[in-house]
């Protein structure tokens, strides 16, 4: 029988940063529900240039969540930048008008 395996995140990422992986998601979860109509606050923790990120998402759903991030994955751009780029109601409303 297969036993499961209880890894921490942190400890994941290091083995996977270790073999090399530059860009990797280890977990989206959902928070809570937005401001912004048909949306939700969502939290990502990747890989990126081989650093461990968690910034919150707004976006209406899991596959929304993996096109936002997209465009920020391996542009050198910090943790915050990119949390308050895609994780901030405000700014995700304002794109929107």
């Amino acid at each position: 029988m297969f036993k499961k395996r209880k890894t921490s995140l942190e400890t994941i990422s290091k083995e996977l940063i270790n073999k090399g992986t530059e860009t990797c998601i280890l977990k989206i979860r959902l928070l809570g529900i937005s401001k912004i109509k048909d949306h939700f606050i969502y939290e990502c923790i990747y890989i990126d240039e081989k650093i461990l990120k968690t910034v919150p998402i707004v976006a209406k759903n899991v596959n929304s969540v993996v096109d936002i991030l997209s465009p920020y994955v391996n542009k050198g751009k910090s943790e915050q930048w990119t949390a308050f780029q895609i994780g901030s109601e405000n700014a995700v409303a304002s794109r929107m008008k």
